[in-house]
């Protein structure tokens, strides 16, 4: 494995250099034994002070060490160079550590890093974590292979373990800590974070990455192995104990203990843990036929009882999409969710505006969807929201007089329209829309005849009297789209498509005599910004 090292100077990070230096019997006075070289690196749940640290062979045979970290977490450990390329344990216990989700001084465990036969080489340094902690613990007990350990570590976690990059303390990183360094920290103070929230003590956090280690080794993340569920300290691990994972990074995150300064976009989409617990339901995320993507994306919610297992029917199930951006949160249109004819299933639809990140993979935040269910009841999903692909998934129009409250200062209302769907023949298609108007950041109700928007603002409320929707293929025939109810359109009778070839699709919004446009000026008349434009392969 080739993994590029970058290092910070100072505080609770240091240079970490393999020197590969051989010194010769009686030559130079250099500090490492002849014959061996010195590897630097550190032992972090957060920095364990006064940790002994030794390297085995895995059989346990000691091949370098004991030594023990330094205040800020940091070892240096001479090794013989005959023993570089074989299989390595990196094994510390003992010292103490400030917890970083209580703060609380607390007595470390053992943590470890298994390194692979020829994976060490020049350049490269070896930090032990609650994730390489976690590889061990599955490579060595479990007798997981480290390519299949890692596999099965990066499904459950989002994220690959890599003892090759040293991590920044999350409550007071180094100054210069690189991005992947604080990215690193804030994973591993997520683990504390884990355990407070489970009601285990911070000294605990130790046996629970052994019970979390044994729960991924054996398949599914959810609390067991084949023998049954999974016990730690005075808790059995929840089913749902990957959700609680991600609420736990999410809930570090957001706390005044983190001082990473990492920004949403920065962390990037979090796990899609697909079952969740609240007191009384067990809610399972079940993606439709595509995974989450920008525009129209459809799912459905199985919900049971935790204490019977038996599907419940009748409930009303709502959801709150929001994405975390850098500077704002915001919402997404949405046609809710409804029971569906198989009991205890839900069928749900949210028209994402944005994905989580853009083509050239730059992270735009992450998508969060609560799921309330019942009286007061609620699960919380991340799903990581792709780039549409191929067709238009929506367009925007905005009002020219019609306005809204902006961040900064009054803006024209936008107008979303989402193709929701495209049947039908050559020379007869139908094309269906979702039309939903934003009253606020937090608000994109759908929009039909008499939706009021903006309800009881007596600046910006506005009474949706008359509406019309047309569309066209050639900007002069335009075929009037009839008005479903709850935003939902559809133009019949489409002509000027060819089945199996891209086509384009002119669509005119008007309401209350108003028509929106592009740019929010007065149209055109030129198609420059009159209307709407989807790009459409029947």
């Amino acid at each position: 494995m080739s993994v590029s090292a970058r290092f910070s100077h100072g505080g609770k990070l240091v240079l970490l250099v393999l020197s590969g230096l051989l010194t010769a019997c009686g030559g130079g006075g250099g500090s490492s034994a002849p014959n061996t070289t010195t590897v630097n690196g550190s032992v972090v749940a957060a920095p364990v002070s006064g940790a002994s640290l030794v390297v085995t062979d895995r059989s346990g045979n000691t091949l370098a060490g004991p030594v023990t970290t330094t205040a800020d977490g940091h070892y240096s450990i001479d090794i013989a160079n005959s023993d570089l390329s074989s299989e390595m344990i990196f094994q510390a216990t003992g010292g103490s550590y400030a917890d970083e989700a209580s703060m609380a001084a607390t007595s470390a465990g053992m943590l470890a890093a298994y390194v692979p036969a020829g994976s060490l080489t020049a350049g490269m340094a070896v930090h032990l974590t609650p994730a390489s902690t976690m590889l061990r613990e599955m490579v060595m007990t479990h007798a997981m292979t480290y390519a299949s350990a890692q596999t099965a570590f990066a499904a459950a976690f989002g994220y690959d373990a890599d003892p090759f990059i040293a991590s920044a303390d999350a409550t007071n990183p180094a100054m210069g800590a690189t991005q992947a360094q604080l990215l690193a920290g804030l994973r591993a103070a997520a683990f504390s974070q884990l355990t407070q929230d489970l009601g285990l003590t911070a000294g605990e956090q130790f046996d629970l990455l052994n019970g979390l280690a044994q729960d991924v080794a054996h398949g599914d993340f959810n609390g067991e192995d084949m023998s049954g569920p999974i016990v730690v300290g005075a808790i059995t691990l929840p089913a749902d104990i990957q959700n609680h994972y991600t609420q736990a990074l999410v809930n570090f995150h957001g706390s005044v203990n983190d001082q990473t300064g990492l920004t949403n976009s920065q962390i990037g989409s979090l796990i899609l843990a697909k079952m969740a617990l609240t007191n009384t339901y067990q809610i399972e995320y079940m993606p439709g036929m595509m995974d989450a993507m920008q525009g129209k994306t459809m799912f459905m919610l199985r919900i049971t009882r935790r204490d019977t297992g038996m599907p419940v029917t009748g409930l009303t199930v709502s959801l709150m999409p929001m994405m975390h951006m850098d500077a704002h949160m915001h919402s997404t249109p949405q046609d809710g969710c409804a029971e569906t004819g198989t009991a205890g299933t839900y069928a749900c639809t949210l028209y994402y505006l944005m994905a989580s990140s853009m083509m050239n993979n730059i992270s735009m935040g992450y998508w969060e969807v609560m799921v309330m269910a019942g009286m007061g009841e609620s699960a919380t999903f991340y799903p990581s929201v792709m780039m549409a692909m191929g067709d238009t998934a929506r367009a925007t129009l905005k009002g020219q007089a019609d306005m809204i409250d902006g961040m900064m200062m009054p803006e024209q209302r936008s107008y979303f329209l989402f193709k929701d769907g495209l049947s039908g023949n050559t020379g007869n298609h139908t094309f269906d829309m979702f039309i939903a108007a934003n009253e606020s950041m937090l608000s994109y109700p759908a929009v039909s005849v008499n939706t009021v928007l903006n309800n009881g603002d007596t600046t910006y409320e506005l009474t949706v009297t008359s509406m019309t929707v047309e569309v066209s293929t050639n900007q002069t025939d335009w075929i009037m789209a009839s008005d479903n109810g709850n935003g939902h359109w559809s133009a019949t009778g489409i002509n000027g498509l060819t089945d199996g070839s891209a086509g384009t699709l002119y669509v005119r919004v008007m309401v209350n005599g108003e028509q929106k446009t592009t740019d929010g000026m007065a149209p055109m008349g030129d198609g420059s910004n009159d209307y709407a434009m989807f790009t459409v392969t029947p």
